[in-house]
């Protein structure tokens, strides 16, 4: 999750990120990963669904 005008370019670290995962073969399903519109401020709106991702991803293991 990172914005597509972050100031400190850490939507291309994570892109990079993902790059790697992939390479690796990590399933998309496992790693939920979205560029949206935006910088590295005022990003509170982006918390809840994160989180919420996030939970269910930890609840549904064994």
């Amino acid at each position: 999750d990172a914005g597509t005008r972050d100031e400190w370019f850490l939507d291309l670290g994570a892109l990079a990120f993902r790059d790697a995962l992939t390479e690796l073969g990590v399933a998309d399903d496992i790693v939920h990963f979205e560029l949206f519109e935006g910088g590295h401020h005022a990003v509170e709106y982006r918390m809840p669904p994160a989180l919420a991702w996030l939970a269910h991803r930890i609840a549904d293991r064994p």
